[in-house]
């Protein structure tokens, strides 16, 4: 029953990202219970009420002791602590293999404040400040999905059922009042300390946009002196100022030192035509815009580096113009054009029906976007697996034969492919929701390996290209060391472009959504505090015994093609995970782009 219901849930991701490539970027992936926790967490975004309890079992928290208690569909647990005005008392809530959530009620029996798991992850603090002396009461509960939540009763049935299980309480402390303001002068000096390192650490960005000099990023030259690839992230997929940024420093890159390639988080089949434009001016600057196969890149920022990439490949010789590269395992549909023209090409049956398998899986791909239906579509890619492997064995276990008969480009382009058809099947016929991450990696690996000396500057969520386990940027870490740089991007308010959950439907293009000033101590409010508008920050050669003093994770924001109010503003991230930060202060909406539609992706 717990596969199938975290079958279901994992569908609700899937209607929101429809062919989209951020899941993480909703929270961070838990070591344990892997993928039972990561689509709790999803389902916890999603919700915007809970239901009522009928019974209960209360406990004091007293300092030292440590809770382990089972809790079961429809029960309540209440703790209470009893506190003089001005004390503070801390505690942590492990959710071991339940989702909880923990309402903070003071002494008149006001609730002042819930904690879930929108605060943190597998774990996550409780903290109570006593405004008056009285008895403060946690009380804390199972998440159910709101009846008013679009989803059939079944599957808030089985959630219900499954969501039981054991959680514990650890780390109670008490400071008086005395303690509790000692407490807080020591994390006011830290604070201090910390803006005063971003402050004194960091460069001011003169400019966002390209084609106004590098005089403030000369600093990047030293800094990127022995790397071959430059991650650049973003905190939201709707940023004019990530993107037009991003094209300057990519025509940096290339001007100042040497980097002639462009790598985006995009499929790789579709991402062919872009590079054919930037180098020979096939086709034309709109299609080239659209066709990547994400509403994300549609927007006239991408269209202006596309113009930027052509025009500066007409000026230079062959050995130094620019290339363009997808390397995302999704959309595929002219991978499978191709596919069958090589066979066809070589008068070859191929070991399995091309056009059958490749409708089923343009069947399953539409049927794991049906909530009723996704276990059939979930069933369609296991079946196709197999199938799939049969068409890349024989093109491996062909290749002299293939190779010969079509040459080098066309044989190593179709094995692409059917790697690619491959990859994607495997991503969704099961749980482990980081191999797409591994094969991005893999691909961008692939490019480096089939152009030697390629530098390149890979475009992508901050949620891929850092390097905390599990995502594209730890599998690139691993194999190139420093030769790879995560720079991740954070802003600290404004617009965006995102899909809108708030208006009740999920709209067909970008909404601009305005979010207002990040919490307090949350790493946007730090960067903040330097007075500065633009910087970037390098972490990996600026002392890093100094960033072992700042490790501890803070919360980031973190946006990707779907935006609520209900969702949280931040997550919880460790400066570790990157090598820089560039941070823009304020957000504005990218410029979305609506010339051409290519295909039913758009």
């Amino acid at each position: 029953m717990k596969d199938v219901i975290i079958q279901n849930l994992e569908t609700i991701n899937k209607n929101y990202f429809p062919n989209q490539h951020c899941w993480q970027i909703m929270g961070r992936f838990w070591e344990k219970i892997f993928y039972f926790k990561r689509t709790c967490f999803i389902l916890s975004l999603l919700l915007i009420g809970f239901g009522v309890f009928t019974y209960g079992q209360t406990s004091y928290l007293q300092t030292g002791k440590t809770f382990e208690r089972k809790l079961t569909r429809g029960e309540e647990h209440e703790y209470i602590i009893d506190l003089k005005k001005g004390e503070n008392a801390t505690c942590i809530v492990n959710q071991k293999t339940v989702i909880v959530k923990v309402d903070l009620i003071d002494n008149s029996g006001k609730n002042i404040k819930s904690f879930s798991l929108n605060e943190g992850y597998e774990s996550f603090p409780v903290s109570i400040d006593a405004a008056q002396t009285g008895s403060y009461k946690l009380k804390i509960y199972p998440f159910l999905i709101p009846e008013d939540l679009n989803l059939p009763d079944s599957v808030k049935s089985s959630w219900a059922d499954q969501n039981q299980g054991v959680y514990t309480i650890t780390g109670i402390t008490i400071l008086t009042a005395g303690e509790y303001k000692q407490k807080l002068e020591k994390d006011h000096k830290e604070d201090a300390e910390f803006i005063s390192w971003i402050d004194q650490s960091s460069h001011e960005i003169k400019n966002i946009d390209a084609g106004h000099g590098f005089d403030d990023l000369q600093p990047l030259k030293w800094i990127w002196k022995n790397v071959q690839v430059v991650g650049l992230g973003e905190a939201t997929h709707g940023t004019s100022e990530f993107f037009r940024f991003k094209h300057r420093v990519f025509e940096f890159l290339v001007k100042e030192m040497g980097f002639t390639s462009f790598l985006l988080e995009a499929s790789a089949t579709r991402c062919r035509y872009i590079n054919d434009y930037v180098l020979y001016g096939k086709g034309n600057l709109d299609t080239a815009t659209a066709i990547q196969g994400f509403i994300t890149w549609r927007v006239d920022e991408m269209r202006d580096l596309i113009k930027w990439m052509r025009t500066y490949n007409q000026s230079v010789s062959e050995a130094k113009k620019i290339k363009f590269f997808g390397y995302d395992l999704q959309i595929n549909d002219m991978g499978w054009k191709e596919l069958k023209q090589f066979y066809s090409s070589l008068n070859v049956k191929p070991p399995v029906n091309l056009d059958s398998l490749n409708m089923r899986l343009d069947t399953a791909e539409k049927l794991v976007n049906d909530i009723n239906r996704f276990e059939e579509g979930k069933s369609i890619y296991e079946a196709a697996y197999q199938p799939g492997l049969k068409v890349l064995s024989d093109l491996v276990m062909n290749e002299g034969q293939y190779r010969y008969q079509s040459g080098n480009e066309l044989y190593d382009k179709n094995l692409m492919n059917i790697k690619l058809i491959v990859q994607q099947i495997e991503s969704y016929k099961g749980e482990n929701i980081s191999i797409r991450d591994y094969y991005m990696a893999q691909n961008i690996l692939q490019l480096l390996s089939r152009y030697p000396g390629m530098k390149a500057m890979v475009w992508a969520h901050n949620g891929h290209i850092e390097k905390r386990e599990g995502m594209m940027g730890s599998y690139l870490a691993r194999v190139l060391g420093n030769k790879y740089y995560a720079m991740g991007f954070e802003f600290f308010s404004g617009t965006f472009q995102s899909k809108n959950l708030d208006i009740g439907t999920i709209s067909k293009d970008w909404d601009k959504v305005t979010i207002g000033n990040p919490p307090e101590k949350s790493l946007p409010w730090y960067l903040n505090q330097t007075g500065k508008e633009n910087f970037y920050i390098d972490f990996r050669n600026n002392h890093p015994e100094a960033i072992k003093s700042y490790s501890k994770d803070y919360p980031m924001h973190s946006f990707g093609s779907v935006f609520s109010s209900t969702m949280p503003m931040t997550t919880s991230a460790s400066l570790k995970n990157f090598d820089g930060l560039i941070f823009i202060r304020q957000s504005h909406a990218a410029r979305n782009f609506n010339k051409v539609y290519i295909s039913k992706y758009f």
